[in-house]
Order: structure tokens, then sequence, then C-alpha cells
């Protein structure tokens, strides 16, 4: 089987083309990598306020927690204050019964 012959213009013509294939191919990739780049930084950017937010909401919600166990502490301060004061009750009517 023959081949059919080719002329060096032809060769040129389809090696220019070619090599023009592959600059605008490159050239895409580069903008696509480019962008995906770009993207990327975006993500990580709103990635990383996301987590600043949810650590000051964490540090905000401890404060609460300290701040809800400082009222049951004073809350259980008062509860045997009321303790103390009706033992008082208690003995000052025993103590008027007995005058």
């Amino acid at each position: 089987m023959d081949l059919p012959s080719v002329s060096k213009e032809s060769i040129d013509v389809v090696s220019t083309k070619f090599d023009k294939i592959i600059a605008d191919v490159s050239e895409r990739m580069n903008y696509l990598i480019q962008q995906t780049c770009q993207s990327a930084e975006r993500h990580h950017e709103q990635c990383v306020a996301v987590a600043d937010e949810a650590a000051w909401e964490m540090d905000r919600l401890r404060t609460i927690i300290e701040r809800c166990d400082e009222i049951e502490l004073e809350f259980a301060k008062i509860k045997r204050i009321g303790e103390i004061v009706k033992e008082f009750k208690n003995r000052v009517s025993y103590l008027e019964k007995r005058v």
C-alpha cells in the first residue's frame, strides 16, 4: 500500500495549525489554572472567615455558660441563706414559746 506523497508546504501548514492549537490549549489551560487558583483562594478566605466567626461565637457561648454557672452558684447561696433564715425563725419561735 503506497502512502500519498505529502509536500513540504502541506506539512508546514499542518505544523503551523498544530502549533496554533497547542498554543490555544496552553492559553486556555493557563486561564483555567488562574481561575481555579482564584476560586480556591476565595473559598479559603470564606472558610477562614467562617472559622473565625465560629471561634468568636464559641468564646461568647463559653462566657455565657460561665455567667450561668456563676448565677447558679448565687442561687445556691440564696437557697442556703433561705434555709438559715428558716432555722433562725424556728429558733426564735421555739424561744418565744419557752418564754
